[in-house]
């Protein structure tokens, strides 16, 4: 007699990679300024992508601690307005926290709120932002091509976007090698089966198709460099478990004998980029431009 393991539904699913965000969250929010050093290259290329004026809204997707957002706030201003938002509440919170000491350290500024937005479902009207942007999270959305038609739709017209991606898993072993040996000693697929992962648009085409097929033009992608610097070993290791959102529970789970095994084989791996200053280990990122049509489809 044979039983069928049921598989979990795509909602199922997507419930839990939301609920996944907010179990890291206060790791985000401890690491905030680590994680703005480590992609200020990223954040600058999606401003200036987007080419940001006073008086432009802007919604920032799948925000964390909401960094890029607050980048943007000076080049909107005065007049303008920016959104901050993530679909865990948990990482709402704390952006919003983050936007309030800015307001409260005299910053000059526009209007800054911060919300629960799911990127596949944006619950905001058509047609009302000047600028969309979403620094490392299209690549998580069950349907990428769902999230770009809600971009797209959002937009007013002749409004831009820029997004960014990690490229291919071999390209980024700073992250790479840590699921490579899960993956290796689970002997379970990391991520599972029908989850997304980091790289899940990291394939070539795969983040200029899906910003085309919402319909948006003008569409262009670029590779940027984006190593990462760690001063030892230990410090990698803390942090990256610390922020992973689909390791951090799956380790936290294993008996300490296997997460030491795990540690171990890492560091192996990493060793060919230790140097004098600490861990430099390379990293590749897509940075993806696109505009709605000026005149409403």
């Amino acid at each position: 007699m044979t039983t069928d393991t049921v598989q979990p539904t795509a909602q199922q699913i997507r419930q839990r990679v939301h609920a996944m965000w907010g179990v890291v969250a206060e790791s985000w929010g401890e690491h905030a300024d680590h994680v703005e050093q480590r992609s200020q290259v990223v954040t600058r290329l999606l401003i200036d992508a987007v080419a940001p004026a006073p008086g432009d809204e802007v919604l920032e997707l799948a925000c964390g601690a909401g960094g890029l957002g607050l980048a943007i706030a000076d080049r909107v201003s005065p007049g303008g307005r920016v959104i901050l938002s993530d679909v865990a509440p948990e990482m709402v919170a704390i952006a919003a926290a983050r936007a309030a000491r800015r307001d409260t350290a005299g910053a000059a500024s526009p209007e800054i709120h911060a919300q629960v937005v799911d990127l596949e479902q944006i619950d905001l009207p058509d047609a009302s932002f000047d600028i969309v942007l979403c620094r490392e999270g299209l690549m998580f959305a069950l349907d990428p091509a769902q999230a770009a038609n809600e971009i797209a739709r959002v937009l007013r017209p002749g409004g831009r976007v820029a997004v960014a991606v990690w490229g291919p898993r071999n390209r980024n072993p700073w992250l790479g090698v840590l699921a490579d040996a899960v993956q290796e000693h689970t002997g379970s697929p990391v991520p599972p089966p029908g989850v997304p992962g980091p790289f899940s648009l990291g394939t070539d085409g795969a983040l200029a198709s899906t910003l085309a097929g919402a319909g948006l033009e003008q569409v262009a992608v670029e590779q940027v460099a984006v190593p990462t610097h760690d001063p030892s070993f230990e410090d990698y290791w803390q942090l990256r478990t610390d922020l992973a959102g689909p390791l951090k529970r799956l380790l936290e789970g294993m008996p300490q004998q296997d997460r030491a095994a795990i540690q171990q084989t890492v560091r192996a791996r990493l060793s060919p980029y230790q140097t004098s200053n600490g861990l430099e280990i390379p990293g590749l990122a897509y940075i993806g431009f696109a505009r709605r049509a000026p005149h409403a489809q």
